[in-house]
């Protein structure tokens, strides 16, 4: 055989299946960060069983904290209606699935709105359809290229699970390992149609995931309150409280997978359907071609930034307006269960560092710990959102004309700082709304510091982001948001493994008490303030200093 005739060989057999190129492109791109997550589930759910099997060795000692919990409405809007908690898997199951499902959401809802409408918005899908293939072909290859990666997803988080049964203090088979697993992943696969749906309705990615956002909250919320009233019933029209309802490991409900299994259908069939029917580009709801002149906002920097950012800033502080809210309405109940339980009151002192427990600012010292997380992911969203700037050409419209670099970047800081106070401020005013609606008992004074308290990690977060924006451009959102995920990654570890106090010195929320249920440490703040001050006059020089990147 000629050498042209091998190399024609070894191209067909290279090559066998054009047809599917499309999906392996985005099985293999995707396929990494779904077994990073099924990993990063096998080390949550380890250390919460047999941390919760070596801290409660007796049946008497798991009875108390089942009872403690149990009847705290608080932690029943996160973690879900508690249902033998007495008992290990039933423990693991009430404290972790409810934190897989939302991660899994999450993560699900941003990579199929990056991979269908983004690759669009950038310009990538032309060329993939410049190909032998359409647009429909090209959709059902993505699917399946998406569907492939949570079948790594599901893969990995159920072989560890099952290596995790086979611990003596655990035990569980392989059977409800199985089934454990594929709850675990279903909030994933449920907005991974949700997220492939919306950028075949919307226009842009921002607005397809904020859309896929808007339908996770609404989930969210009626889960929340099925599992918090005696509307029970509500759980069954959010496609989380299916996820609840299936019941892994303890008293398996598998008819809930049928719900589960329509939703993930149907949206996939109709993303299919108007892939096929509308032109490159477009939407089912269509940005306009045309627009009257508006030029508010428009005189400087600054104020151009903040007009094009105001509908992403308004989002997060409605959101964290309504969660502040929400749980402010709570926390009576929650004081309650809190004052009457002092093995709830040693959980709860062990996370806030707080010497002395009392009801109402303990369950609100957890609150705040969601709030700073939620204004953390806003200084994340927000530099990433800098950077894309640069990234896509758009910062060079304006440093043509006399505007100078550090004066951009530091009108950027000081907005985005600015939207940090407002959360915090607007969260402090949402909790007090609700505590005093229930006689709670908590001032607006104690909330405001509380708030103040809980806005630190999110500006430090930023100083993280501004530096990584100076120093390597093309990762700044990744280094932003991995300090989110590496400070609730040693966090869940922790609780059930004793770590080295270096490597607990290196995340943010070690070093924060957890205000009011604790007094907060302001000289703490003071340093964490400076450092991320520093952080982002080093980024601005070395920003000012270099050269422009693109994507």
């Amino acid at each position: 055989m000629s050498a042209d005739a091998r190399a024609s060989l070894i191209s067909t057999i290279k090559f066998r299946s054009p047809g599917t190129v499309i999906g392996r492109f985005v099985a293999k791109r995707t396929g990494k960060g779904a077994a990073f997550w099924a990993v990063l589930f096998g080390v949550f759910v380890a250390a919460k069983s047999v941390g919760f099997a070596t801290a409660y060795p007796t049946m008497a000692s798991r009875a108390k904290i089942a009872t403690s919990f149990g009847q705290n409405i608080g932690l029943n809007a996160l973690f879900g209606l508690p249902r033998h908690i007495e008992t290990v898997t039933g423990f693991t199951v009430w404290n972790t699935l409810a934190g897989m499902m939302i991660i899994g959401a999450i993560w699900g809802l941003l990579l199929a709105t990056r991979t269908l409408r983004g690759e669009e918005d950038n310009g990538r899908w032309e060329l993939l359809l410049a190909g032998q293939t359409t647009a429909r072909r090209a959709a059902v290859n993505v699917l399946a290229g998406l569907a492939a990666s949570l079948l790594v997803l599901y893969t990995v988080t159920t072989l560890t699970f099952i290596l995790i049964g086979s611990i003596h203090k655990v035990d569980f088979g392989a059977g409800p390992a199985l089934f454990f697993a594929l709850a675990a992943v279903s909030g994933a696969a449920e907005f991974i149609a949700v997220g492939a749906l919306t950028s075949q309705l919307m226009p842009t990615r921002s607005r397809a995931a904020s859309l896929a956002a808007i339908i996770f909250g609404a989930s969210f919320l009626l889960r929340a309150v099925g599992n918090t009233t005696s509307a029970h019933w509500l759980l069954n029209l959010s496609p989380l409280g299916w996820i609840d309802k299936l019941q892994p490991l303890y008293n398996p409900q598998p008819i809930w997978l049928i719900p589960i299994a329509i939703m993930v259908m149907s949206c996939a069939g109709v993303t299919i359907f108007l892939a096929g029917r509308r032109d490159l580009g477009a939407s089912l709801f269509a940005d306009k071609s045309s627009a009257e002149a508006r030029t508010l906002l428009l005189n400087n920097p600054l104020a151009a930034a903040l007009r094009l950012t105001r509908s992403k800033m308004l989002s997060w502080l409605i959101a964290i307006g309504l969660v502040a809210t929400f749980f402010g309405l709570l926390t009576k109940s929650a004081a309650q269960a809190f004052g009457s339980s002092a093995t709830a009151q040693h959980e709860f002192r062990r996370l806030t560092h707080a010497t002395q427990i009392l009801g109402s600012d303990t369950f609100l010292g957890i609150v705040f710990f969601l709030l700073m997380a939620l204004m953390m992911a806003y200084a994340a969203s927000a530099i990433g959102a800098v950077r894309e700037e640069e990234a896509e050409g758009y910062l060079d419209n304006l440093l043509v004309r006399p505007v100078r670099r550090s004066r951009w970047l530091c009108g950027r800081i000081l907005l985005v700082m600015g939207t940090i106070m407002a959360a915090g401020l607007l969260a402090s005013v949402g909790i007090w709304i609700g505590v005093a609606t229930q006689h709670a008992g908590v001032s607006f004074h104690v909330l405001f510091l509380a708030s103040a308290n809980a806005a630190v990690p999110a500006v430090l977060t930023l100083g993280v982001g501004v530096l990584a924006l100076g120093f390597m451009p093309r990762l700044t959102t990744v280094i932003a948001y991995g300090v989110i995920a590496w400070s609730f990654l040693i966090e869940l570890v922790s609780s059930g493994i004793n770590l080295n106090h270096w490597l607990l010195d290196t995340y943010i929320l070690h070093h924060m008490a957890l205000a009011p249920a604790a007094n907060a440490d302001w000289a703490t703040n003071l340093i964490l303030v400076v450092v991320a001050l520093v952080l982002c006059g080093i980024g601005i020089v070395r920003f000012n200093n270099r050269d422009l990147e693109a994507e």
